[in-house]
């Protein structure tokens, strides 16, 4: 699933944990009229909601579309700052482009279990 739709679900349970009556996902998802299954994936940034469905919990929530979005960006900033670690590394060592692929695939392994 996408970044932005993990920090979108991140910032829906956020907004739903952070009330001072602190609802279930069963309240938010009743008051927004979806299935308490689908809010739960949503939550977990495995499944993207459409405007409409993000649109009824926004409003369930009691704030603006706008508000639900806040803070979900990555800046290009902060981007920049994640890889210049890495850049700094590679130019350092002097790293080749075969280098930096080899490095990757080691990368792969570690985080997802493959090469591929």
């Amino acid at each position: 699933m996408s970044e932005l739709g993990k920090r979108i679900g991140q910032r829906i349970r956020e907004l739903r944990t952070q009330r001072p009556e602190r609802w279930t996902q069963e309240e938010l998802a009743e008051r927004a009229q979806i299935s308490v299954s689908f809010l739960s994936m949503i939550e977990r940034g495995e499944r993207v909601a459409h405007v409409e469905t993000l649109a009824a919990l926004a409003s369930a929530l009691g704030v603006s579309l706008g508000e639900l979005f806040a803070g979900t960006e990555q800046s290009l900033a902060q981007t920049e700052d994640l890889l210049r670690p890495l850049s700094d590394f590679a130019r350092a060592r002097g790293l080749t482009a075969r280098d930096v692929d080899r490095l990757l695939g080691v990368a792969r392994v570690m985080f997802n279990g493959s090469a591929a």
